[in-house]
């Protein structure tokens, strides 16, 4: 089984901000999340999967928050959403030579 991909405060990660960022409201974490999307896509274009797959894990472990105390709809967008980064987080594995937790992660992608 895959871990969360992320070390919160990893030290001296460009990314510590968003990785150590903790957001209590549901617009927080939706602002968190699309800074989380836009420097993972920034990483796999740059082919930094390391950095990806950290990003794209942070994303679903804020995300999951939502899926566990939103309403209906809100949990419906944030499983939509989880399951497109569980894909994103798979091809940064797969490129990692992580042949297992990548196929975790799309197959965890289709289920939801």
């Amino acid at each position: 089984m895959v871990s969360l991909g992320f070390s919160p405060g990893m030290p001296g990660s460009v990314h510590n901000d968003v990785l150590s960022a903790n957001p209590t409201s549901s617009q927080d974490k939706y602002n968190l999340i699309e800074e989380l999307k836009r420097r993972g896509r920034a990483a796999v274009t740059s082919k930094n999967y390391p950095d990806a797959d950290i990003l794209y894990g942070k994303g679903v472990a804020v995300l999951q928050t939502l899926v566990d105390s939103a309403d209906e709809e809100e949990k419906a967008k944030a499983k939509k959403d989880i399951a497109i980064l569980y894909s994103n987080r798979s091809l940064s594995l797969l490129q990692l030579g992580k042949s297992e937790d990548a196929r975790y992660d799309a197959q965890k992608s289709n289920r939801i």
